[in-house]
């Protein structure tokens, strides 16, 4: 049975659709994927870190009273510059001056009552015992004497005792005076003089501190921010009196991360700017690179001290750091994303006028976005190595410029 025109027709309008699609995708096929390309040429590479940062250095500092009492006279404005040791502010000085003149009368009586025992009684009890030393030996000669005499009849037994009697009388007092000395001169009267002594110098100095913090002073050159006591107020201990800022460069602090820790060091220069001034840029320095790594964040800490006073700069302020960690003079420095890292590379995708090849490389990281690539002639060109095409599916498309830094 022969077969329909418009069967015919349609049979013949799908059959060259297939072949449509069929010539379609294997053209698709054998396109080539356009790709960023990269031509290798040697350039002024400068390196830098960027991190947030917040002014951390020098914080305002409360001073406070370390006694309390009637405040007598306030000598510091706020906004005020100060030096070192000017006093601000001063408590009423009455009580502890007087205690202070007690402390140092009752000092004078004990060191005049110590003087007199080393000066009059201690040389009195030695010449005493002195006396009573020649004594018994007056007395142990005579003893001898008469025992010699009796035993040869010269004298009687009752003048022998007596002899001997009066011997053990001057031993007795010899010895007495001898103990009464060294109880005076170690452990009696002339220690406790001495220890009276001891006392009362740290009443002195008690007395001399307290009155000392009566005042307030400046610690450091500085700037009075604000004065938070007026005269005539009474006020606690530890109550709150003047804050100041010292004056010194401002010091940043920021956390970076611990692979940058091969570039920093004392030294670099860095231009920081703060969020609420971004217009602004303020030269600097890293002045501290952290000694160990926060191991829970795998970051380091650095310092970066301001050399320029800018006066809208505060406390606790946040902005941003850019260190220049390296500089790498005519370079062959390609974009981080042109290395393939794989087993037994890292590899670049190296155009060859009609195909790409994966050609094996001597790579330095230099941070995040670039390598220094070792071993190719200036000129090559590369592929974005980003891109999981074979080689013979690549072809360069746009190009990619350096900008000469990250």
């Amino acid at each position: 049975m022969p077969i329909p025109r418009s069967k015919k027709v349609r049979h013949l309008a799908v059959a060259a659709a297939v072949l449509l699609v069929a010539a379609f995708a294997a053209r698709a096929a054998l396109k080539k994927q356009a790709v960023d390309f990269y031509v290798l040429k040697p350039f002024d590479l400068s390196y830098t870190i960027l991190a947030n940062c917040t002014v951390d250095y020098p914080e305002p500092l409360d001073l406070s009273f370390l006694q309390g009492g009637i405040v007598g006279s306030v000598e510091a404005r706020d906004g005020e510059s100060v030096v070192r040791g000017r006093p601000l502010v001063r408590l009423d000085p009455f009580e502890a001056e007087r205690n202070l003149a007690i402390s140092t009368d009752g000092l004078k009586s004990a060191e005049d009552r110590l003087r007199n025992a080393r000066e009059e009684v201690l040389p009195n009890l030695r010449e005493k015992l002195n006396e009573y030393e020649l004594n018994l030996e007056q007395a142990e000669l005579n003893r001898k004497r008469y025992v010699q005499l009796l035993a040869a009849g010269g004298v009687s037994r009752a003048d022998a005792e007596k002899a001997d009697k009066a011997y053990q009388q001057a031993l007795s007092q010899r010895n007495q005076q001898k103990l009464e000395l060294e109880n005076f001169s170690r452990s009696g009267l002339l220690a406790d003089l001495e220890n009276q002594v001891s006392i009362a110098r740290a009443r002195v100095e008690l007395a001399r501190r307290n009155l000392a913090n009566t005042r307030i002073e400046a610690p450091f050159d500085g700037l009075v921010l604000k004065v938070h006591v007026q005269a005539g107020a009474k006020v606690a201990a530890s109550a709150r009196a003047v804050t100041v800022l010292e004056r010194a460069k401002w010091q940043l602090v920021l956390n970076v991360d611990q692979r940058e820790l091969p570039f920093l060091k004392l030294g670099l220069p860095a231009v920081a700017t703060m969020d609420a001034y971004p217009e602004e840029r303020i030269a600097g320095a890293v002045s501290f690179v952290c000694p160990e790594v926060d191991k829970a964040k795998n970051t380091c800490e650095l310092r970066v001290e301001l050399s320029e006073d800018k006066a809208f700069v505060k406390s606790g302020m946040a902005g941003r750091v850019e260190i220049t960690a390296a500089k790498f003079e005519r370079a062959p420095a390609v974009p981080a994303k042109f290395v393939k890292k794989g087993a037994g590379g890292p590899f670049v995708w190296v155009w060859k006028g009609r195909k790409a090849a994966l050609v094996k490389a001597a790579v330095r990281p230099v941070g995040e976005r670039w390598s220094l690539v070792d071993g190719l002639p200036e000129g090559a060109v590369l592929l974005d190595a980003e891109v999981g095409a074979r080689p013979g599916k690549l072809k360069p498309g746009r190009e990619v410029k350096p900008d000469g830094g990250t």
